[in-house]
């Protein structure tokens, strides 16, 4: 993870600001090196997601089954 996107992530967290959260933790979903580190983010990303009522829930789920993380 760059050092920008964990700065961002860290400022997120300390206001906090759900819709951030989702984004950030999708991003770096999307920038990790492997799948266990991918799905880790993207797990992350939908918990905050699924408690925010975001509509993103669904596709981050959809993402997390495909990897065989979720049902």
């Amino acid at each position: 993870m760059s050092v920008d996107l964990h700065t961002r992530m860290l400022a997120a967290h300390a206001r906090p600001d759900p819709a951030a959260l989702i984004a950030l933790y999708t991003e770096a979903a999307d920038a990790a090196n492997d799948l266990d580190a991918s799905c880790f983010y993207l797990t992350h990303a939908y918990v905050f997601a699924l408690e925010a009522g975001a509509p993103q829930a669904r596709h981050l789920h959809r993402r997390l089954v495909v990897h065989g993380r979720e049902e």
